[in-house]
């Protein structure tokens, strides 16, 4: 009999603890991510972190911010390298997402944003674009 009290209280604490961990704010995700060009004309390394902010129209929210170093390797071939992403963004009212690529600079940061995709490409030519 006491086992089962002492198994009982333990599954009780566990629960606990597991709910109170929910409640508590979520730390940043991310880390540390590099990428190549399939050409070898451009390289991209640094840090990428999210943070969940809130839930709009049953979605989760993130505010995002990165810094990356980014190297051209073909400086002679006339192609700029540059990020890019796409995303999906919580205007007030709806999500809204148009599936374009937008140039970003090498070190920002974003808000009430989801589905997130860092690219680096070729200023102008998407083709070449690999995802960080």
């Amino acid at each position: 009999m006491a086992f089962n009290i002492a198994r009982t209280l333990a599954v009780t604490a566990a629960g606990a603890g597991l709910a109170l961990s929910l409640a508590v704010p979520a730390q940043a995700a991310g880390g540390s991510y590099s990428v190549k060009l399939a050409n070898g004309c451009g390289s991209a390394s640094g840090t990428y972190h999210w943070y969940a902010t809130g839930v709009y129209d049953g979605k989760q929210a993130y505010k995002t911010d990165w810094d990356f170093n980014l190297r051209d390797l073909c400086s002679t071939n006339g192609r700029a390298v540059s990020l890019y992403t796409k995303y999906t963004k919580w205007n007030g009212s709806s999500w809204v997402s148009d599936g374009k690529y937008h140039k970003i600079a090498s070190a920002g940061n974003g808000s009430n944003v989801a589905d997130v995709r860092i690219f680096l490409c070729e200023v102008g030519y998407p083709s070449t674009c690999v995802s960080i």
